[in-house]
């Protein structure tokens, strides 16, 4: 009688292997580490945390379109990210300046800063992913609560403008770097007929 073949015996092993330990066939895969998802009404594909789920919904404010995504009950720290877009406006790189510092202080207000202090926050250059634009960081308030607040006003070049906050407790934004980077960092256009 001859031994069984070498790929009879490893398949005799592997049946042996799942025989005893089922689980191995029925584990489900981890989830994906982002959720995209594609937003036609702001042309754009936004990339969300998937570990644990964020919540994320299109709403409507002031008939403006805004996708946001919140953190779940039991992530840490609490965090709401919004994004904005304009498809139809075409800005100019010499424009981006001045349309986005405008932009950026008027959402300052939103979080309670008054006209004055909007007019004196810091607003420098930045860069996530194919993003180029300008963006601030500051103290406001959501709800009556203190709110670390960081907002960024930019474009792909050839493209419309976007408008990215995030807000977080109070002196936890510094944990939210690589949801940051991860989130704004992969932002896509949705289609290269919609680039100007």
């Amino acid at each position: 009688m001859h031994a069984p073949s070498r790929p009879r015996r490893r398949f005799a092993v592997m049946a042996a292997i799942i025989a005893a330990h089922p689980t191995v066939l029925l584990a489900k895969p981890a989830p994906r580490e982002m959720e995209i998802h594609k937003v036609p009404e702001l042309g754009l594909e936004i990339w969300v945390e998937n570990q644990p789920p964020w919540d994320a919904k299109l709403t409507n404010i002031s008939g403006h379109t805004t996708f946001a995504a919140q953190s779940p009950l039991t992530y840490h720290p609490p965090t709401v990210m919004t994004y904005a877009s304009w498809p139809k406006l075409l800005v100019t790189p010499a424009m981006l300046p001045d349309v986005a510092t405008s932009a950026i202080r008027q959402a300052s207000q939103n979080f309670g800063l008054d006209a004055g202090r909007s007019r004196s926050l810091a607003i420098k250059p930045a860069t996530h992913g194919n993003l180029q634009g300008f963006e601030t960081d500051f103290v406001g308030k959501s709800d009556g609560v203190a709110m670390d607040v960081r907002i960024f006003v930019g474009q792909a070049p050839g493209t419309f403008p976007v408008a990215l906050t995030v807000y977080t407790l109070q002196g936890k934004m510094r944990h939210l770097d690589e949801s940051i980077r991860r989130g704004w960092g992969q932002l896509k256009y949705l289609s290269p007929a919609l680039k100007r």
